[in-house]
């Protein structure tokens, strides 16, 4: 049986894009993410069938909400004890906090086991090894503490999956979209 490993996100447009990717440099042996895959998850939803994809789907096109603005600001990185993901992190944003909410509602309908971590958005701009260079990730992290981009318009969402490759990294699709009332 087929799975799909799934998840809804925000894609940033393109000029936000290029100013992230300016970022990806200063921390040795760090993976950075490939500008394609940088996006703001809403929610992962892991592997499903065929036949969950395609309730999840039908039920992803019934949220109705207004489009609104994001804005990028800071900098931080998952993994407590040894830094495993370094990130740009997202303004606290009461629409998006809505959307996030409404994607986690419609997973509980379609009896959808997601994981219980708080949202916390933000755009992942690498992985980290085993081991990282801990002085490095904290300088970069200082060295651009004060990144800030322009608010971008946010009037749809997407569905991603994500396949897994051999000895490279993840290949995001995007399956389906969602559009924002205006």
């Amino acid at each position: 049986m087929d799975t799909y490993r799934l998840f809804a996100a925000i894609r940033p447009p393109s000029e936000i894009v290029e100013k992230l990717s300016h970022l990806q440099k200063g921390v040795p042996d760090a993976k950075w993410s490939g500008p394609e895959k940088f996006h703001i998850t809403l929610g992962f939803f892991g592997d499903l069938t065929g036949e969950q994809a395609e309730l999840l789907d039908q039920h992803l096109a019934t949220i109705r909400q207004g489009s609104f603005e994001v804005s990028l600001a800071g900098t931080g990185h998952y993994g407590r004890a040894e830094p495993h993901s370094i990130w740009i992190g997202v303004e606290d944003n009461p629409e998006l906090t809505k959307l996030a909410k409404a994607v986690r509602k419609v997973a509980r309908d379609c009896r959808i086991e997601m994981d219980k971590r708080e949202f916390q958005p933000h755009v992942t701009l690498a992985y980290l090894r085993a081991f990282p260079d801990v002085l490095a990730v904290a300088e970069w992290e200082q060295s651009h503490s004060g990144f800030r981009c322009p608010p971008f318009w946010v009037d749809e969402f997407l569905l991603y999956s994500s396949r897994r490759r051999q000895g490279s990294s993840n290949v995001y699709t995007v399956e389906a979209d969602y559009p924002l009332r205006s």
